[in-house]
């Protein structure tokens, strides 16, 4: 009898790549599985920048498996020699890295479907680099995951929870909407969707945080977090309460919204400007559409 696939509550991100840490790239993943796990009601406990370095890659995925149900990495899995990502995480899960032949078939058919005119079978120093990308994690806790057919990239697991993706934010993007697709289908989400609450109020925030302070005492209990953050250069400041009771986090707005003088908004600054007329006219018909 096979037991029910076991919920999803906490993630963890690692993104792997010298290119963020000294400013090539800036990170755009990171913040977009941020949003993707929140709307399911997963708590992204921590995100992790590290570089291209095997030892360091080994130490952080061990870290991070073992305190978290879930790790989403991003970043490490192309043809290059800086590309280590695959072999460190195969190291640090005592698992070998074996070419994934089902990988290098769905390689070579995207290969083709694009035009290119490339032999996949006589050895060369071409070939041999990009193999490097089908060379996957192989054995106990591993598993090797195809959730979106428009592309020949996998989703390697290894670890029984560390979920490998490319850095490229659009297959990223892709395949993580693959992923949250299979957890639903095997019911490994929670069905709590977050539930954040924006509040704007003219007020500093030396001038609310004794009642923002009492307030969250009050209901960290029930699983809400406060939030308060300023807004340099702007009028207003932003308040928000985030947690998975809609219910009870809505039955507290309008003390919130008294408590700090404030007013509820859908997007922060979206009132920006409500004091001048018809910029926050403006504003405001902008928000509504949107």
């Amino acid at each position: 009898m096979s037991s029910k696939p076991r919920q999803i509550h906490t993630a963890a991100c690692l993104i792997i790549g010298d290119e963020v840490l000294n400013g090539k790239t800036v990170d755009t993943n990171s913040p977009y599985l941020a949003r993707f796990l929140f709307a399911r009601g997963i708590n992204l406990k921590k995100i992790e920048t590290i570089p291209d370095d095997r030892q360091t890659i080994i130490d952080s995925a061990r870290a991070l498996s073992a305190a978290h149900d879930i790790v989403i990495t991003s970043g490490g899995i192309g043809p290059t020699h800086d590309d280590i990502t695959y072999p460190s995480l195969a190291e640090a899960f005592n698992v070998p890295l074996e070419l994934h032949q089902e990988t290098k078939r769905r390689m070579a058919e995207k290969s083709k479907e694009r035009g290119e005119d490339f032999d996949w079978e006589t050895p060369s120093a071409t070939l041999k680099a990009r193999l490097r990308m089908s060379e996957l994690p192989t054995g106990e806790g591993c598993n090797v995951l195809y959730v979106d057919d428009s592309v020949w990239v996998p989703v390697a697991v290894v670890g029984g929870n560390v979920h490998v993706l490319p850095g490229v934010p659009k297959i990223f993007q892709q395949l993580v909407e693959g992923l949250g697709k299979k957890w639903d289908q095997e019911g490994r989400l929670t069905g709590n969707q977050g539930v954040r609450v924006i509040i704007s109020t003219p007020k500093k925030e030396s001038e609310v945080a004794e009642f923002l302070t009492e307030l969250q005492k009050r209901v960290e209990s029930r699983g809400v977090k406060v939030g308060s953050y300023p807004r340099w250069g702007e009028k207003r400041n932003t308040v928000t309460l985030v947690g998975e009771d809609k219910e009870y986090i809505e039955s507290l707005v309008e003390e919130v919204k008294k408590g700090v003088d404030g007013r509820r908004v859908q997007v922060e600054g979206e009132d920006d400007g409500l004091e001048d007329g018809k910029k926050g006219r403006e504003l405001q018909e902008e928000a509504v559409k949107n």
